[in-house]
């Protein structure tokens, strides 16, 4: 075995157990509150699901002290990455920037276009308001959401319970979200279950996008959690 098999034995590895050490891990759902078993529901795939980031932007990261910033970014840069790697749509919200500033810069970055597109939305707390959104997610014909947002207890919240009543599924990342309490996300992640929400993290949500890192294709996205999550480690 090469020095470089071994790097990668030893990264997959690490791989299928740094998720509990992740902060937000407690976080994550084996069933939600109305019953539903994600073991058996319909997975969370490339060509059935959207991800949408809610309000990352420059003044609302600097509102989350419920778990550290730099993982939300990091969960966030995750997300985004899957998106363009797998070509799945990437929908980018914010609220009154003049206020509240752009999109954060990991995202203009790495999303280029999607931050150009962005739903830019004035002082409305749910992003469902806008009719734009309502009409060009729906236009995509996907009815799996992954979602994250800032702050989880305020615009997370209304975008998430919005979309379980538009008759979206929606599967919250809990480490690219936070807000300023763990109180806070704590009690949101309970009316979310309660609701009909999934709650999970970064790693759980990419390893059922990219189940099989046997497979060149999926190796895209070991790529992505090795070079944003075990290099840091």
């Amino acid at each position: 075995m090469t020095a470089l098999d071994r790097r990668t034995l030893l990264a997959s590895a690490a791989l299928v157990s740094v998720a509990a050490a992740l902060p937000g891990a407690a976080f994550s759902a084996t069933h939600t509150q109305n019953g539903a078993d994600p073991v058996t529901a319909k997975p969370y795939t490339t060509q059935n699901s959207i991800v949408m980031l809610v309000d990352h932007q420059t003044g609302t990261i600097g509102w989350v002290k419920s778990i550290p910033k730099e993982t939300v970014v990091t969960s966030c840069r995750v997300l985004a990455k899957m998106a363009i790697a797998y070509n799945m749509p990437l929908i980018l919200t914010t609220t009154v920037e003049q206020q509240v500033g752009l999109t954060i810069e990991d995202l203009q970055e790495i999303a280029p276009k999607a931050f150009a597109n962005r739903y830019a939305r004035g002082g409305q707390l749910d992003c469902w308001d806008d009719e734009r959104l309502r009409d060009g997610v729906a236009k995509l014909g996907r009815k799996k959401t992954v979602m994250a947002g800032l702050t989880t207890d305020i615009c997370l919240y209304w975008a998430a319970t919005s979309a379980l009543k538009l008759g979206y599924e929606v599967l919250v990342v809990a480490d690219a979200c936070g807000t300023t309490s763990t109180q806070g996300d704590e009690m949101t992640y309970a009316r979310l279950r309660k609701a009909g929400a999934e709650i999970t993290v970064v790693n759980q949500i990419t390893t059922e996008l990219a189940n099989d890192f046997s497979r060149p294709e999926d190796q895209k996205a070991q790529k992505i959690m090795g070079d944003e999550i075990i290099s840091k480690l």
